[in-house]
């Protein structure tokens, strides 16, 4: 979730490279135009500041929901139809819904990125909804959510969600429940639409080889009649401790572990950024060299951060035996503490700086993570983000400013969230919050 859109870039108006730029509708609509003339191809899409985050109780599951009937035809074709149309022109279409973001985006050949355009307007703007096809679906919902809950690692995130923000829309799983999918109706998919997906919270993102001229027209005959205002408040996040285990018999125990981080947008996200990086980011770091290489007591262990526009996590996750839950939970807190009374050594900070720099320049160039990260950019800062100036805020992290984002994270409420046999991994995690906060 836009984890490399850092720091507000500050009295930076020029995008980087070429002849990126922002045009905003008078609606407020904004569309990010990167050009990347050396391909064939383009990818296009519109991300929508609105996700699961935004749902009432009772109705939880309903933004991944209007995701999946969007697929159901739009416009002048229905669902085969639509597939069929996509894919003549040699594209493919899909979608993605988060809890503070909803996206619709497609990958065509260059020539046809204007057809690829009006599908997706299809999809937005007139989609089916029709009663018999939305009961279907959510008995395809419902398969998905066996499916996540027999995932250990999906279950794992789910209860950990549910711990660190219990009672808040955070903290409910996407997918909603067979109760909740239940009381949706057609008309609570327009309802949604209709406060959600206002042209101010929405931006259509185009990169790769593209007509722009055409992309514009298409954009304001399509969007330019929704009217422009601003999307409902929401309630601010509250995260909470503690530690949930649930049991299952597993040859492993699933574990994650959190702390606070930086919300998106915070000037002080990169440094935290390389702070997972250092932590636990890949085959060179900390807990990946001490708990796998040097004791071999995890197939897998990572760290990563987890970011709102109101807070953030730095996260870590493993797989590992129950009998050993225990060592690795002291050995992750160890991990951070350490960082936080030493901060990090100058090689693992030269390591982390450049492991963070090629992640971040080698998805710019792949049109479709570059289109999602120009709509993160223009969502999230009003503007395109230079990369000269993103590796230039990677470069200025300095070793103090990561042991600084380590104390802030063990000064805060820590969460721990485990899936295996109970009794054994209540007894190892049972120490691990309150060593924090």
């Amino acid at each position: 979730m836009g984890q490399l859109e850092a720091a507000n870039p500050r009295g930076a108006t020029k995008p980087s490279g070429d002849d990126a730029k922002v045009v905003t509708l008078p609606n407020g609509l904004r569309i990010a135009l990167d050009p990347m003339p050396m391909l064939e191809s383009t990818a296009l899409g519109v991300w929508i500041q609105a996700g699961a985050r935004d749902e009432a109780p009772e109705i939880n599951g309903v933004a991944h929901l209007f995701e999946h009937m969007a697929f159901k035809g739009a416009g002048q074709r229905d669902a085969r139809a639509f597939a069929e149309a996509i894919e003549s022109v040699g594209g493919a279409a899909n979608a993605a819904t988060g809890f503070e973001r909803t996206s619709y985006y497609a990958r065509c050949l260059a020539d046809h990125a204007g057809e690829s355009l009006h599908l997706l307007c299809d999809m937005l703007l007139d989609p089916h909804w029709h009663a018999e096809d939305l009961e279907k679906e959510k008995g395809v919902v419902i398969q998905e959510i066996h499916e996540a809950f027999d995932s250990p690692e999906d279950r794992a995130f789910e209860l950990h969600q549910r711990l660190l923000f219990p009672d808040q829309a955070l903290g409910r799983p996407i997918l909603g429940n067979a109760g909740t999918l239940a009381g949706i109706s057609v008309e609570t998919l327009r309802a949604f639409r209709s406060a959600y997906m206002v042209p101010s919270a929405m931006v259509l993102s185009v990169c790769g080889r593209f007509d722009s001229q055409e992309i514009l027209g298409i954009a304001r005959q399509r969007f330019g009649a929704l009217p422009g205002r601003q999307r409902p408040p929401g309630a601010l996040a509250r995260p909470s401790t503690g530690l949930l285990v649930e049991p299952r018999r597993a040859a492993q125990a699933h574990l994650v572990f959190s702390w606070p981080a930086p919300a998106l947008g915070d000037s002080a996200l990169m440094s935290a950024r390389l702070l997972a990086e250092i932590l636990g980011g890949g085959m060179a770091s900390r807990l990946f060299q001490e708990v796998r290489e040097n004791l071999g007591l995890a197939y897998s262990i990572d760290a990563f951060l987890d970011v709102y526009h109101d807070t953030g996590r730095l996260l870590v996750t493993a797989g590992c035996a129950a009998k050993d839950a225990g060592t690795v939970s002291d050995l992750c807190a160890a991990a951070l503490l350490d960082l936080a009374e030493n901060g990090p050594t100058d090689r693992e900070l030269t390591r982390a700086r450049t492991m963070v720099a090629a992640q971040v320049l080698m998805g710019a160039e792949s049109a479709a993570a570059r289109a999602e990260m120009r709509a993160g950019h223009v969502l999230t800062l009003g503007a395109l983000l230079p990369f000269d100036m993103l590796k230039a805020q990677i470069r200025a992290v300095t070793g103090p400013m990561v042991q600084a984002r380590a104390r802030e994270a063990v000064r805060g409420k820590a969460c721990a969230a485990a899936l295996g046999p109970s009794q054994m991994l209540t007894r190892a995690l049972r120490g691990f919050c309150p060593r924090f906060g």
